[in-house]
Parts: structure tokens; sequence; C-alpha cells
């Protein structure tokens, strides 16, 4: 079915044609298309099984197209993939998060935390990205683990501080603020 399409398209048969999917793919879930962009996400993953780029953004589409578990179940094959160690999720994260993107960077963050659940910096990177997309109940959740993990941060105290003043919490939000100072911030 693909080959005739990719002809349509005056795509070649042969070569990387995942690329040529994934790319159109990429073009399509920018500009909103998601089921085109969708179709031609899974047709990159059908000939290139083991391509994490093209996992994450199926993975981006679904999740756009309200279908979260099936998602999720693309991310966490894409964490299954060798290239798709906890440091380059996180170095993903970062990444998306500095061009404002901010819930794909989620997503990697989520990704990172399926590698690697313990770790505080993954924690209040999510926290960070959820506070930046007003999921301000979600972000207390994820700072309030990357506290737990790491007591001694004194930038999680101080956004956990801003959370807490977004929710109308202003007396936890100055006791939060003390302890950042306390630190060192």
């Amino acid at each position: 079915m693909y080959q005739s399409l990719l002809e349509a398209d005056g795509l070649p048969g042969d070569g990387d044609v995942a690329g040529e999917w994934l790319r159109r793919g990429l073009d399509y879930l920018e500009a909103g298309e998601l089921p085109r962009a969708l179709w031609c996400l899974e047709a990159a993953t059908e000939r290139e099984p083991e391509n994490g780029k093209a996992m994450l953004a199926t993975a981006r589409a679904l999740h756009r197209l309200g279908r979260e578990k099936e998602a999720f179940a693309r991310v966490e094959a894409a964490s299954k993939l060798g290239s798709a160690r906890f440091d380059q999720w996180l170095e993903r994260g970062f990444g998306l998060m500095d061009e404002e993107r901010h819930e794909e960077a989620c997503w990697c963050f989520e990704a990172a935390l399926e590698i690697k659940g313990d770790d505080p910096t993954a924690w209040l990177m999510r926290g960070m990205v959820e506070k930046a997309t007003g999921r301000c109940e979600d972000a207390l959740f994820s700072l309030g683990r990357s506290l737990d993990l790491d007591p001694q941060r004194a930038t999680a105290w101080a956004l956990t501080a801003e959370v807490m003043e977004a929710l109308g919490q202003h007396h936890e939000a100055g006791l939060c603020r003390e302890t950042a100072e306390k630190l060192g911030l």
C-alpha cells in the first residue's frame, strides 16, 4: 500500500523512505493536521521499527489526538531502544524547553523518568514544564517528588513556592521561599 502512495508522491520505493515519511509527518504535526501526521509517522515506524525519533513523534501525534494510552505505549517502546538512554531524553527535554515547546519537553522528561524514576533533576524539570503549561497541581506533585529525592535543592523549593502562590497557598509558599533562601538561593 505504501509503495503505491510513494510512487504517487514521486518518492522512490527504496532509500531513506522512512526518513521522508518522518519529515512529512513532522510537517503535518507542526501544521496541526494530526490524522495525516499520524498516518505518515506510522508509515515511518513501519518501515523502520527502531527509529526512536519517529516513535516519539508518533507519540506526540497520538497525545494531541487524545489517545493517551497509545501515546504512552510509544514512549515506553522508544525508551527501550538503545538510543533512548536517560541522558538523551533529558537533553532533548532541555532543548525543547529552550524552544518553548513545553508539551514535547514534558514527554521527554516523562520518558527519562521511565528509565530512571528516582532522578530529582528529571522530576524538577517535569515540574517546571508543568508549571509553564499552567498545570500547577501536576507541577506541585513533580516538584514534591524532586524534593523527596533531594531536599537540599534550593531551586526546587523556590519553584514550589511559585506554584503554591499560584494555587493560593500563600502561607506554604512563604515557607518554601524561606527554605530556598536558607539553602542559598
